[in-house]
């Protein structure tokens, strides 16, 4: 016992003699780690979702390790398996593929590690906290703007409007269902969705190109494109064409689109996502977790922005930005 006592004074004045507090070197290793795993960091909403985890974590003296998948679904199961072997005291993942990722949640569960996740909601495997933007909302809010629209263009909610899908992607499905459910409730206006073969801008621009030459000027009122690939797309074709007569609206926050919203002609309101209150969420709901508390399902509002008020939008966004560059 004497001999144990000498060698933990031994230990404690060797850390003096270093100019170490002990009582920080025992809070650092004691400290609570979690994984953040970026379904893409190519894209800003993913980047600043994990910023504001970051300021989160470190507010609240957690550790916060970030991983990209880079949409690679393989990588994403290898980063999930590294993050299980290193023992964090929770996984907070977007999901690049959700069906893909529920074998790692699996194993994480049998761990004894609580997931929470983001972004795209995943169904099949138990999670301590799902955390995103409601797609149909979003879609709803879409919709009742649209309608809005159109009753200030013709006294009345009525006109003809085009919904570009793409059935293969989930969240478009969702997002599409709001809106056309928001204008259902409008019996004049007549709603067709037609399919992109691509879910990208190029994809987007190619239908609307032909459904232009379908509904020559004045036949249609408004095309409204769920994400901002399709959307820039659609903007690009009307834009190129001059069509005024036409009101695009979308979702999404990307810079082409926020432009479109300034200059005003073609592009008239997007709903973006609020990727810092979902960052901060999913972070609060980890804290959660790591006590041993289940949040359930937390849905984000989406933000309406218009050539009204993206301005304003803007300046808070990069005001926001500013602040988490530090977390990046």
């Amino acid at each position: 016992m004497k001999k144990i006592t000498s060698i933990v004074l031994s230990v404690s004045m060797a850390a003096g003699a270093l100019g170490m507090n002990t009582a920080v070197v025992h809070a650092e290793e004691s400290a609570k780690k979690v994984a953040y795993i970026s379904a893409a960091n190519q894209f800003d909403f993913f980047v600043y979702i994990g910023a504001e985890i970051k300021k989160v974590g470190e507010e609240n003296g957690v550790q916060v390790d970030m991983f990209d998948a880079a949409l690679d679904v393989s990588k994403e199961a290898d980063l999930m398996s590294q993050a299980i072997l290193q023992k964090y005291d929770a996984i907070i993942v977007g999901p690049v593929d959700t069906q893909a990722l529920i074998p790692s949640i699996k194993e994480a569960n049998e761990a004894g590690i609580p997931v929470i996740n983001y972004d795209s909601f995943i169904e099949g495997a138990e999670v301590y906290a799902r955390v995103g933007s409601g797609n149909k909302e979003m879609g709803k809010t879409a919709g009742e703007y649209a309608a809005d629209m159109l009753k200030e263009k013709y006294g009345e909610v009525k006109g003809n409007v085009i919904v570009l899908s793409y059935p293969a992607l989930e969240t478009m499905n969702q997002r599409n269902e709001g809106f056309i459910e928001a204008l259902k409730e409008y019996p004049d206006v007549t709603i067709k969705e037609e399919t992109v073969e691509e879910c990208t801008a190029e994809g987007g621009q190619k239908l609307t190109d032909n459904l232009l030459i379908a509904n020559p000027e004045g036949t249609l009122d408004i095309i409204y494109g769920s994400n901002a690939g399709v959307a820039l797309g659609a903007l690009a074709s009307v834009s190129s064409a001059g069509r005024e007569d036409i009101a695009l609206v979308g979702i999404d926050n990307e810079e082409g689109q926020l432009n479109a919203l300034k200059d005003g002609r073609y592009y008239k309101a997007t709903v973006a996502q609020d990727s810092y209150s979902i960052g901060e969420e999913a972070m609060n709901a980890a804290l959660s977790a790591i006590e041993g508390k289940k949040t359930g399902d937390v849905v984000v509002p989406g933000i309406l922005v218009t050539a009204d008020n993206v301005e304003d939008y803007l300046t808070d966004d990069q005001a926001k930005k500013d602040e988490l560059e530090e977390y990046k």
